[in-house]
């Protein structure tokens, strides 16, 4: 059940990105309007999918459920960097940095809520948080090799820890909103699947084919992300006790999804070749219509 509703989504996922190129090539969409879009994925729309998954009533199960989800990101964050690391070290900053960070905002929640419910992104936003806090730190470390370049400000005062804050605040307070807000935000919240991916194909359509098909690689940097990752990923959440069950498939659906849009800002922000990072995200985003729902099957018999 689980892989037939991942097939499906990453399908309407697949389809929505053809639809961004599309809209790139016949000029409707312009890069300044595709930067647009992503300033309101992040800005507007991630906040209100992650703090929409707060409003929830309290209850000590699942404030455990929630520390368990943090403690089983950072086990896969620590598999993940550690790969990245192994495999390219300080060599490969662009490598590295895509393989060690997942797109698990713009995919991973999408795909966790069509799975298990909107309540599921509730779990999933602590990975999100995590991904935010090392990109930001560790992250800049592998890009620039200067420790000096990391901006605690950034790494506190952003979209999604914001957003987190509050949400948290809200759940245990258990403050509820008026529901003109919450509707408001569902609204906004909808946005983030069609939005990410719209974008997503306005960088495919920037990317010359050769570029992004005849590069050995391109494919190696996504066998890392989407095979090796999630496959030992899978073996530690196995190994765990608490990696059994929901939030098991939930860390592991975030830990899966192909390498972050973020690889791609912070390479145009930070001076590395941004070509490449553009056909890191846009060749493993195409395969992992096929390896998640593969790696969600697996999962199913070890930790469901």
């Amino acid at each position: 059940m689980i892989t037939q509703i991942l097939l499906t989504q990453t399908f309407i996922m697949f389809i929505l990105m053809i639809l961004g190129l599309i809209l790139s090539k016949t000029g409707l969409l312009t890069e300044h309007g595709s930067k647009d879009m992503a300033n309101i994925l992040l800005y507007a729309v991630i906040p209100c999918v992650i703090i929409r998954s707060y409003i929830t009533d309290f209850t000590m199960e699942k404030l455990y459920g929630l520390l368990m989800s943090a403690v089983l990101a950072v086990a896969a964050f620590a598999v993940a960097i550690a790969v990245s690391y192994i495999i390219y070290g300080m060599r490969k900053p662009i490598d590295n940095f895509g393989t060690a960070f997942c797109n698990a905002g713009f995919i991973g929640i999408p795909l966790v809520t069509a799975v298990f419910g909107n309540e599921a992104a509730f779990y999933v936003a602590s990975f999100a948080s995590i991904l935010n806090l090392l990109q930001w730190t560790y992250g800049i470390v592998i890009i620039t090799r200067r420790k000096d370049m990391i901006n605690i400000k950034k790494v506190f005062v952003n979209p999604v820890t914001i957003s987190l804050v509050i949400g948290l605040f809200l759940f245990i307070t258990g403050i509820k909103l008026p529901e003109v807000i919450n509707s408001t935000m569902a609204g906004v919240a909808a946005l983030n699947t069609p939005a990410a991916m719209i974008v997503l194909g306005y960088y495919l359509s920037c990317v010359r084919i050769r570029d992004l098909l005849l590069n050995p690689s391109l494919y190696l940097a996504s066998f890392v992300r989407l095979i090796i990752i999630p496959m030992l990923t899978l073996l530690v959440l196995y190994i765990i006790p608490a990696g059994h069950g929901q939030i098991g498939m939930i860390t592991l659906i975030a830990a899966a999804t192909p390498v972050g849009t973020s690889t791609a800002i912070f390479a145009q922000k930070f001076g590395q070749n941004y070509e490449r990072a553009v056909c890191m995200v846009c060749l493993s985003t195409l395969f992992s219509i096929i390896t998640m729902p593969v790696v969600m099957y697996l999962a199913q018999m070890w930790i469901m």
